[in-house]
């Protein structure tokens, strides 16, 4: 789901909100549905609420504001809704995590509730837009052999969206071919009949799927006939909503999920800082979260998944240990640049404390500013050896990669490094120059934005013992500025 920039016939620069009416409407639709409007999107929100108020035959925006107040649930907020979002996605939208679906979470799913009686698995697609991830999922199960009558197994798949308007598309079925981009040509040919221009559906899938309307700020789960959904997949929906509405959403989805059930969020979410009944799980590159256990959530357990399907525990970081006095000495020459007294002071310093993750991590920012690459790519694995979460060791290894040329091993190693803590600037920075290099513009452009919003709502961190050479204002200017590279066609 994203907010649109939708200007509506007429509209003028002299129809643009006042700063007071702009935050009299944002905080009403923040405070109904969640979604936040920055000050850069003044402009588009006005046309938005110009266009509806032509369409109610109202002149004034006052009055407007008075009638969204006095009906706090009807139909007219959500054609307001319908004109501020819009929806750009596209079936199999991220292949590693489709594959992340088929190759390891089924199959654990399907193992692990085999003996039940009611063999059922419950999947929500929550922000489901025009129904293409949905969809997605049905078409793999079909694929797969789990859609075919008689089954052993029941599929309940529910996707759901704040904007009427997409869910109606979603329940036609009926598709573009830029959405059917990714799908393979074997399956268009299967599960897809063309119609002029456009490629429908057939019964099988979209029998296979249900949509309702649902208001994820109103902690709405789908109606279902047991509680607890086995997968959910909210994708590029946290990044429009602040931080305190975040939290209050993954909370409810911890809830909504069966007991092992597992989470998908975008590639550029993640849950830091509120992962509290969670594990990370990573598979061939992909990462989801898993909801643990009660007897895990007590004993305060994260667990990484390896490639199979039972989960390992990872012990908890080492605490560091040595005197700050010492560390600053050795960042104090990494400021200035002197590589020679920096390398000499942490060599000491690792010597003394070889469990401080810190002095590794500087170290290996050192080597790799030297182009010592292998022996940066050495103290980030020694780092991760004593602290198996640590997102800036993932950083530099995706730093590493990036600078040798091997730009699937660096989105990969960012990836991690953003699912583990989704602050780190360079991170992002790194990602949308690898996603811009192979003329993936979009997902190049979210990375950039990424920053930018991070920046505005001060929740940045600039890792200094690998970007010396630049300040984070000047990193925010390049990503506000390289945000706006045009999309390119494909």
């Amino acid at each position: 789901m994203t907010t649109k920039a939708l200007r509506g016939k007429g509209v003028t620069a002299a129809d643009t909100l006042s700063v007071e009416q702009f935050v009299r409407f944002r905080d009403l639709i923040e405070e109904r549905c969640g979604l936040h409007f920055d000050e850069s999107q003044r402009t588009s929100l006005s046309a938005s609420l110009r266009a509806r108020m032509q369409q109610l035959g109202l002149d004034q925006i006052d009055d407007y504001y008075e009638v969204l107040c006095r009906r706090t649930g009807d139909e007219g907020f959500r054609k307001l809704i319908n004109l501020v979002t819009v929806n750009e996605t596209c079936f199999f939208r991220d292949p590693s995590q489709f594959r992340l679906l088929r190759r390891h979470i089924l199959p654990t799913l399907l193992a692990e509730r085999g003996s039940r009686q009611t063999r059922t698995v419950r999947i929500w697609s929550a922000g489901c837009s025009t129904g293409e991830e949905a969809y997605s999922i049905a078409l793999m199960l079909s694929d797969m052999g789990l859609l075919s009558e008689p089954a052993a197994w029941t599929f309940e798949i529910v996707g759901t969206d704040l904007n009427t308007e997409v869910l109606e598309t979603a329940r036609r079925g009926v598709y573009s071919a830029r959405a059917l981009r990714n799908v393979e040509s074997a399956l268009v040919r299967r599960y897809f009949r063309p119609d002029g221009r456009h490629f429908c559906l057939n019964d099988e899938i979209t029998r296979a799927v249900r949509f309702e309307y649902a208001n994820l700020a109103d902690m709405r789960t789908p109606r279902r006939s047991a509680p607890g959904q086995d997968i959910v997949l909210c994708k590029n929906v946290t990044i429009y909503f602040q931080p305190e509405v975040t939290r209050r959403l993954v909370g409810q989805l911890h809830d909504t999920l069966a007991e092992g059930g597992f989470l998908l969020l975008g590639h550029s979410e993640s849950l830091w800082q509120m992962d509290e009944g969670f594990a990370l799980v990573e598979h061939e590159g992909a990462f989801c979260y898993r909801r643990t256990s009660p007897r895990a959530q007590a004993a305060g357990r994260r667990v990484l998944q390896s490639p199979g399907p039972e989960a390992a525990p990872i012990p908890p970081p080492v605490a560091p240990g040595p005197p700050t006095g010492e560390y600053d000495r050795c960042l104090a020459a990494f400021r200035q640049e002197d590589w020679t007294q920096a390398e000499a002071l942490l060599d000491a310093l690792i010597h003394s404390s070889p469990a401080f993750v810190p002095a590794r991590l500087l170290l290996g920012g050192v080597y790799a500013h030297r182009g010592r690459y292998d022996e940066a790519f050495v103290q980030a694995e020694e780092a991760l050896r004593l602290s198996d979460l640590e997102p800036r060791a993932h950083l530099l290894i995706g730093m590493i990669a990036a600078q040798r040329g091997r730009p699937e091993e660096a989105v990969q190693a960012l990836r991690r490094a953003l699912y583990l803590d989704d602050s780190l600037a360079l991170a992002h920075f790194w990602l949308g120059n690898l996603y811009r290099d192979r003329g993936d513009t979009g997902r190049a452009r979210v990375e950039y934005e990424n920053v930018v919003r991070g920046w505005d709502q001060h929740a940045l961190e600039i890792t200094e013992m690998f970007a010396s050479d630049v300040n984070v204002e000047q990193l925010v200017d390049f990503c506000r500025r390289s945000s706006q590279i045009p999309i390119a066609s494909e």
